[in-house]
């Protein structure tokens, strides 16, 4: 049997023996086993498709399978069989991450492929980039010209161990392609490509470096137009923490500026955080029929532990709700796709309500749920917001404005998540720096079981994090240290 037929089969015979204590009902997950970095993500055929880095037979990583996932909307989807399998000699030891793109009709894959052959050798690890293609978004082929992109296609001084992630696009007539690459200073670098076929390939320049000033590795490029600026998203390994940013293991940033195509030169002026929360990383996006420029990412994060796993409930990670992108004043919005609101369910309603201290609001509960608010807060110098509460749990929100942040507490999340930050302040508390607008404070919130993403004014700031409260815990309170008044406050059950 074949590792793809194995790996299909594995799944179809033990989905339905997982734990489902901590599902979310409204993510993409995998039924069973282990997910990270998004893949592939792309709109094909009338349907959006997503792939993902997958290990079917355990809850921790292994060697990387592609998983894939279909929707019409991009809020409920169906699984599909395992698109890829470590099967060939230039991806023996895994088929790491890459993208998509339709060409002719017909969807051509490009990844990653890795081999370890000596694991107590790790110079020996080689990195090289190939293509299947399919003719129907499904079953897919490896091209007989793989690898596509070796390691003689490297430039000078690039370590061939770190030389992974292929995000594919048209630009004119021709197909590029940015790969993340490590220098032999251990410092990252985007690489640039070139192809007029998708197979032959034709090495362009450096599109930008860091130097060893912003991280080490940089993984998973992404590199798109928006609103004519040219934007580069990636993923900087141990980049160093600046504040309240990059306070994760791993971190994921968005830089803007404009590219020279004819000349490989990037000229960027803004380099910020993408999320500011506990989990996210591996960004990618994708273009849709519509012109949305979309973006998903996985909702974990490296260097942490993962109570699904610990617990032996057989699955583990998940992925963000899909973020719609937009340039606002020259920093990069996120908004919840709009189809999100067409599962909106049991809607509860307040305007004008005045909260001191603490208070609690009838039929605004739930850990499958949306809450949108808007709060004036007065004279009050912290005010917030407590959610999937009961007598032991509780996840705390809250705006500071003697600081000008919003602060994310999960301390009492109902599982110790530790990772392997170092700072005593950072291990249960994210805050990120937000603006009052006319002194009033927007938030829209999505509760999924196990996990909690915020979007701060509008999609200003976003915070994506796990939590793993009691079932029990559904309880919402609203707390101030000085009257507030909740302007407008909507709560919907979201239903798939």
């Amino acid at each position: 049997m074949s590792k793809l037929s194995k790996a299909r089969d594995y799944v179809a015979q033990n989905k339905d023996k997982i734990n489902q204590e901590y599902r979310l009902s409204y993510h993409v997950m995998a039924e069973i086993g282990w997910i990270n970095d998004p893949n592939g993500f792309c709109y094909y055929n009338r349907e959006y498709h997503l792939f993902y880095q997958y290990y079917p037979y355990n809850s921790q990583w292994g060697p990387m399978h592609w998983g894939h996932v279909k929707s019409k909307d991009l809020v409920k989807w169906e699984h599909l069989p395992v698109a890829l399998a470590p099967d060939m000699y230039y991806d023996a030891d895994g088929c790491f991450s890459g993208s998509a793109i339709e060409k002719d009709g017909k969807l051509y894959l490009m990844y990653t492929g890795h081999t370890n052959p000596d694991p107590e050798k790790p110079e020996n690890i080689r990195q090289i980039q190939n293509i299947a293609v399919s003719e129907d978004g499904i079953e897919f082929t490896k091209v007989k010209a793989n690898p596509v992109i070796g390691t003689k296609d490297l430039p000078e001084h690039a370590l061939p161990q770190d030389f992974r992630d292929p995000k594919v696009f048209k630009h004119g007539e021709d197909f590029y392609v940015v790969v993340a690459s490590c220098n032999e200073d251990r410092s990252g670098q985007i690489l640039l490509y070139k192809s007029k076929d998708l197979l032959d390939w034709t090495y362009v320049g450096i599109l930008a470096r860091s130097e060893n000033k912003l991280g080490k590795m940089w993984e998973c490029p992404d590199f798109f137009r928006l609103d004519n600026t040219d934007v580069l998203i990636l993923s900087p390994m141990a980049l160093k923490r600046d504040g309240d940013r990059y306070c994760n293991t791993n971190s994921s940033v968005y830089i803007l500026g404009d590219f020279d195509f004819e000349n490989c030169k990037y000229n960027y002026h803004t380099v910020e955080e993408i999320d500011a929360g506990f989990d996210f990383y591996a960004p990618q996006t994708m273009i849709d029929d519509k012109g949305r420029r979309i973006l998903i990412a996985w909702m974990q994060m490296w260097g942490r532990n993962m109570p699904t796993h610990e617990k032996n409930h057989q699955w583990a990670g998940a992925i963000t709700l899909p973020r719609e992108l937009k340039l606002v004043s020259g920093k990069l919005y996120q908004l919840p796709v709009e189809e999100m609101k067409n599962y909106r369910a049991n809607q509860v309603s307040y305007k004008h309500i005045t909260v001191k201290n603490q208070s609690t609001l009838a039929g605004v509960e739930g850990q499958n749920i949306e809450l949108e608010l808007e709060i004036d807060a007065l004279d009050a110098s912290k005010f917030g917001l407590k959610i999937l509460k009961d007598e032991e749990n509780e996840t705390v929100m809250y705006y500071d404005k003697t600081e000008g942040k919003f602060v994310f507490d999960r301390s009492k999340n109902g599982e110790a998540l530790l990772g392997a930050e170092q700072d005593e302040d950072i291990k249960y508390i994210r805050k990120v720096a937000v603006t009052l607008l006319n002194n009033k404070l927007k938030l829209r919130i999505f509760i999924d079981r196990s996990s909690v993403e915020i979007f701060i004014q509008d999609g200003e700031k976003v915070m994506s994090s796990t939590v793993y409260p009691k079932s029990t815990a559904k309880n919402i309170e609203f707390f101030s240290d000085s009257e507030i008044i909740i302007i407008e406050l909507n709560k919907w059950d979201i239903k798939l």
